[in-house]
């Protein structure tokens, strides 16, 4: 065989054991390159160029076709959502073919869920897939002192926890600064509950966004218990910190 690699990822993704299952629409080889007239990824009508991978998988993972009738996970509207997110609005509305598109966070061959452990999206390993494109961030979130386990049964959060897996949004915009509440809340319930008691909380819940949100304190990448010399809250950091949105602070403030 001359595609000998692809073919045994293939095989073991989800996509080969629902062909070994005898799926009839499970995608073979041919269903994404075509038969006689495959073509090189780098070509533009190619159907595997990095231009045409999400309308290649959507012709499955669109909301109502094959790939959603048998899907038990919690993920849906994932091409419309996908479309609306940063990278696909890159790729769509800017023609940014560096952006990230299906391929490149399940892989070409094998895509497998989630809840495998040899999955590219898996908890513990989707900051590596995240890192081909967001290097720095994983290096910095690396460095964090976080401890194993926490005071709750769920994992300790990753990329996907923040920043969702389809609708990934700017950082900086009004939705992403509301929902981080909300997601920051699901392990720390008691922390957020305090937070809306303090002035910075009960204008959140007013409405204003700019008011200092839980990333703006405690960083969004870089979280490190206050006693730590480089967190944002240690006794040396703390003022500047608190500068970033009062001019002027100093130690009694």
């Amino acid at each position: 065989s001359c595609h000998a690699e692809a073919v045994t990822q293939h095989n073991s993704g989800i996509h080969g054991r629902l062909v070994a299952q005898g799926n009839e629409h499970a995608p073979d080889c041919r269903f994404c390159h075509g038969t006689h007239a495959i073509k090189l990824h780098a070509e533009k009508d190619s159907p595997i160029n990095v231009r045409n991978i999400p309308m290649l998988c959507a012709r499955c993972h669109r909301e109502g076709e094959q790939a959603t009738r048998i899907y038990e996970g919690t993920e849906h509207d994932i091409i419309a959502n996908y479309a609306m997110s940063i990278p696909g609005k890159g790729l769509m509305e800017s023609g940014l073919i560096v952006t990230a598109v299906c391929t490149d966070c399940h892989t070409a061959h094998m895509p497998l869920p989630k809840d495998d452990p040899l999955s590219s999206v898996h908890h513990d390993n989707i900051g590596h897939t995240c890192a081909k494109c967001h290097e720095g961030v994983l290096e910095t979130f690396e460095q964090q002192s976080k401890p194993k386990t926490n005071d709750t049964d769920k994992p300790l959060p990753s990329c996907a926890e923040c920043h969702s897996s389809h609708r990934i949004g700017r950082v900086d915009e009004v939705d992403f600064r509301t929902v981080i509440l909300d997601r920051c809340g699901v392990c720390h319930a008691e922390l957020t509950k305090a937070y809306f008691d303090t002035y910075h909380g009960k204008v959140s819940l007013l409405g204003e966004q700019k008011t200092a949100k839980c990333s703006d304190c405690h960083s969004a990448h870089l979280i490190l218990p206050p006693d730590n010399p480089r967190s944002t809250l240690s006794h040396d950091n703390i003022v500047a910190t608190c500068e970033k949105c009062h001019e002027g602070s100093h130690r009694q403030f």
